[in-house]
C-alpha cells in the first residue's frame, strides 16, 4: 500500500500530536528540551489508552483495510512507559 505524501504527513502529525500533548500542562515544560517525568507518563498513558496497538504488521494492515483507515508505525527500542 502506497500512501500518498499529504496522508503520509498528516498521519506522521497525528502521531506526534499524540506524543506531545501534555507538555503544555506544565509552564518549566514549555521553556525546557526535557519533560518532566508526570508529563512524559501523562503523554505515555494517552497514547497507551487513545490507540489500539497492533504486535504483528499483518493483524494491523488487516484491520486497517476493513475499516478504511491508515496505519501509524512506531518502531522502538526498549518500553513505551518511559523506562527505556
Amino acid at each position: 500500500m502506497i500512501w500518498s505524501s499529504k496522508r503520509a504527513f498528516l498521519a506522521l502529525s497525528l502521531g506526534l500530536a499524540l506524543l506531545t500533548g501534555g507538555a503544555a500542562a506544565d509552564a518549566k515544560a514549555k521553556n525546557s528540551k526535557l519533560l518532566p517525568g508526570y508529563a512524559a507518563k501523562e503523554n505515555i498513558d494517552r497514547v497507551n489508552q487513545d490507540i489500539r496497538w497492533h504486535t504483528h504488521l499483518s493483524e494491523a494492515i488487516k484491520s486497517a483495510r476493513s475499516q478504511g483507515k491508515m496505519i501509524l508505525w512506531v518502531q522502538m527500542i526498549g518500553q513505551m512507559d518511559g523506562a527505556t
